[in-house]
């Protein structure tokens, strides 16, 4: 899927759809730890996704916050990074 991700305006003629938001997050596992990048790219193909439902071809203007928490869970509490994204959806 061949959508743009900008942070920033673009220089190209488009019609905005709609604002959009996503959330991804990634946990540390038994032998591993968290992984802010696999969180970050998990974000950006949902942004990328629902942007394809609206028809278009681009997110613009993208904001990425985060935060750290912790789950707890069978065997004890494990990090979490939690990725949250929005931005608009445009029609290139």
């Amino acid at each position: 899927m061949s959508i743009l991700i900008s942070t920033g305006n673009i220089n190209q003629n488009y019609e905005p759809i709609d604002a959009i938001f996503a959330m991804d997050s990634h946990k540390e596992g038994f032998f591993k730890s968290s992984n802010p990048d696999m969180a970050f790219e998990g974000v950006k193909e949902k942004l990328r996704e629902k942007c394809q439902e609206l028809g278009g071809n681009g997110v613009i203007n993208c904001q990425f916050e985060y935060r750290v928490a912790i789950s707890q869970g069978t065997f004890g509490s494990k990090q979490v990074i939690e990725i949250f994204a929005y931005g608009t959806a445009v029609k290139l």
